[in-house]
């Protein structure tokens, strides 16, 4: 989509819930390709980075300001209420209110009628109740139906990985729970992790002289910002952990953007990086 962005064939987007230019690589080649869109619709709880782009913005609610459900990766399905009071809407609300502006009316009066055409339409939530589920012993398939009726060998095919001549990669630091466009609303994670840091092994701060605090520059073939050093044993040699939380200094906006062959998502991986001393801790 946002190669049909950038070339002119795509010319409105929906986004809802999600965060391209920040949390995509190469987020000057995905804020061009957005910029070029006749319209844009962004429908979020913060106005992030892509928010900032778009022509409407639509107020969304978190988790804890609305009535529904979350489904687990065990397929538990949760039923979550409202506990804090804000100003926007549901998005379930929100979208029927855009369908009956397209002359496609909804006649939803709550998250339990939506559920309830979820159960009619989906034969994986066939015979589920929307008041059953607030036991919370309500997984999917109901009855423990299987989800598949084949079993079949997943195979592997092993090959050779190819690593760019420098040294250094730029590798994801990923922090429990702090990961970007919400965590970073958090007070209480931003006493744990507030700025965006670059961690480096001991062996490469001893190689280019750097101390932990000093301000080294990361640069990229796409781009480069400066950041804290932060000594790490845990870190190895080859790389240099850079975090994409923080706006402005997300590591994604290192990579350039290219798509696993097979996968077609993007390739976050062997992404040469080099790191300059600017500014010494004791300076």
């Amino acid at each position: 989509m946002l190669e049909a962005a950038g070339n002119g064939s795509l010319k409105a987007l929906y986004v809802m819930g999600e965060n391209p230019v920040f949390n995509l690589p190469d987020a000057n080649t995905v804020a061009a390709s957005l910029k070029k869109l006749e319209f844009l619709v962004v429908q979020d709880i913060f106005m992030t980075e892509t928010a900032q782009l778009a022509d409407v913005v639509l107020p969304a609610l978190s988790w804890g300001e609305k009535y529904g459900t979350f489904t687990n990766m065990e397929r538990r399905i949760q039923c979550v209420r409202k506990t804090v009071g804000r100003e926007g809407m549901e998005d379930w609300r929100i979208i029927a209110e855009v369908s009956k502006h397209m002359s496609v009316r909804m006649q939803y009066t709550d998250a339990g009628a939506v559920f309830e055409e979820i159960t009619r339409i989906s034969p994986l939530h066939r015979d589920l109740t929307y008041d059953e589920i607030a036991g919370g012993h309500t997984i999917y398939p109901y009855k423990g139906e299987p989800l598949r009726g084949a079993i079949d060998e997943i195979r592997i095919e092993k090959g050779v990985g190819v690593y760019p001549a420098d040294p250094l990669l730029l590798a994801l630091d990923r922090p429990l729970f702090h990961s970007g466009t919400l965590s970073r609303k958090s007070p209480a994670l931003l006493k744990i992790y507030a700025e965006a840091v670059a961690r480096i092994s001991p062996a490469t701060a001893g190689t280019l002289g750097i101390a932990s605090g000093d301000i080294i520059r990361v640069s990229t073939g796409i781009g480069s910002f400066e950041l804290p050093a932060v000594i790490d044993t845990h870190v190895e040699n080859s790389v240099v952990m850079v975090p994409n939380i923080f706006e402005g200094k997300g590591a994604l906006s290192l990579i350039a953007t290219s798509l696993d062959p097979v996968l077609k998502a993007p390739v976050l991986d062997n992404t040469a990086v080099t790191i300059a001393c600017v500014g010494k801790v004791d300076a």
